[in-house]
């Protein structure tokens, strides 16, 4: 049983057609690139500004929201008898702000 040690050529693992072409990663590379450079589709135009200011005021309403039950729940962690962080006890403070910021935006 004598194996012959004659290059064919073959190497395994590899794949004619294959080597042809690049590999899957390469592939997806590829695309990502393109996309960070914007090749293919064109952007989208922006929305009027009128549209604009309303989600703007929309995200800030709900932002200022956000932080005003975060102040609620801190209030209820301080009638359990948790002692708060000073920075914790400072957000509370803010309450009155949040609630006079949030009316003011939704009235207008």
């Amino acid at each position: 049983a004598v194996v012959s040690t004659q290059s064919t050529g073959y190497k395994p693992g590899s794949d004619a057609a294959a080597a042809m072409q690049p590999s899957k990663n390469a592939l997806r590379n590829q695309k990502k690139r393109e996309n960070r450079q914007g090749g293919g589709e064109p952007e989208k135009t922006a929305p009027a500004p009128v549209q604009t200011s309303v989600d703007e005021r929309e995200k800030k309403v709900r932002n200022l929201k956000k932080k005003l039950h975060q102040v609620q729940k801190l209030k209820e962690q301080q009638k359990e008898g948790k002692e708060l962080e000073k920075n914790q006890l400072e957000k509370i403070k803010t309450e009155a702000d949040l609630i006079a910021e949030i009316q003011k935006l939704e009235v207008s």
